[in-house]
């Protein structure tokens, strides 16, 4: 009787560990596919999981940097837009100034003309002071809001030397862009539409002449100003959007790397999952055999003493 209980016994513990063993192997297969990530409870992985820590640090640095990427671009689409209209504005005063130096209209026509010319020159000086981002001027560097330099990050502070940072795009000339029609050097007609007699041709002449003798007339060389204003912001844009597709890139491979230290492979994990179920299944028949066949043991002794 000692012979059978003892060997009754010992299946029991060995089908009892298997069951415990296959179980604890299903809940973990259960836990990685709900969690979609290979680390639990059960297997930890402390190495991996480090490393992929280090990966998604690494990823959301990637993803505020390319929102400052974004912010920075939109600045510059917003500066480069009030650009744009000053540029028309200053096409449209030349055409009306060289119509009005003409002789073969009148003084009080001339006088309408430059009425249009007026408004434009109100409108360039308010572009100019209203083209702003989250409070910051934007084409009026005499402001006294405008900062002495825009920082624009790129990612995270890194040094190739001592007070350089490459991870930072720096404009310290923001103070110099000046588009109003003081900075881009456009005269005022309002003293020239005060009287009722007109606008005489000599005056309308005056307003054509440069300062500067190397340009035809005071539009080309504004023209030229706000050209040079907007070589200035576009650099910072072009490098901006090598910098964002840089940042695509970098994020792409580096989430694909992640992705294969810590995301579970599902079709491994239902594999997993229903070979430990099946095996739980067979311990428990097995189990169950095992203590039948103990029992009948047992009763087989009991009917041969009485």
């Amino acid at each position: 009787m000692s012979v059978i209980g003892g060997r009754g016994n010992a299946n029991s513990a060995m089908l009892l560990n298997d069951l415990e063993k296959h179980t604890r192997a299903s809940s973990d297969s259960l836990s990685k596919l709900s969690s979609g990530q290979v680390f639990t409870a059960q297997d930890p992985r402390p190495t991996e999981r480090a490393i992929a820590e280090g990966l998604e640090f690494k990823l959301r640095s990637l993803s505020t940097a390319k929102q400052n990427i974004n912010d920075g671009v939109s600045l510059l689409q917003t500066a480069e837009g009030g650009f744009n209209e000053i540029s028309n504005m200053i096409i449209r005063m030349k055409e009306i100034n060289v119509a009005g130096a003409s002789s073969t209209i009148s003084d009080r026509e001339r006088k309408f003309l430059f009425i249009e010319y007026a408004a434009l020159h109100k409108e360039i000086d308010r572009i100019a002071a209203t083209t702003e981002f989250n409070g910051m001027p934007l084409l009026n560097g005499s402001d006294e809001r405008t900062p002495e330099r825009m920082i624009l990050r790129l990612g995270d502070p890194t040094s190739a030397k001592e007070g350089e940072n490459t991870n930072e795009v720096r404009f310290e000339g923001l103070k110099n862009i000046v588009a109003t029609t003081i900075g881009l050097g456009i005269k005022p007609v309002t003293d020239l539409l005060a009287g009722d007699v007109g606008v005489a041709i000599g005056d309308a002449i005056e307003l054509l002449a440069p300062e500067d003798s190397r340009f035809s007339s005071i539009y080309d060389e504004a023209l030229d100003k706000v050209a040079g204003y907007r070589a200035e912001y576009g650099a910072i844009q072009s490098r901006l959007d090598r910098a964002r597709d840089y940042n695509d890139v970098a994020f792409e491979n580096i989430s694909a790397a992640k992705s294969k230290i810590s995301d579970t492979d599902y079709a491994q994990e239902v594999s997993k999952l229903t070979q430990s179920n099946m095996l739980m299944q067979t311990a428990t028949a097995l189990l169950t055999q095992n203590n039948l066949a103990a029992r009948l043991g047992v009763n087989l002794v009991n009917s041969l003493l009485n």
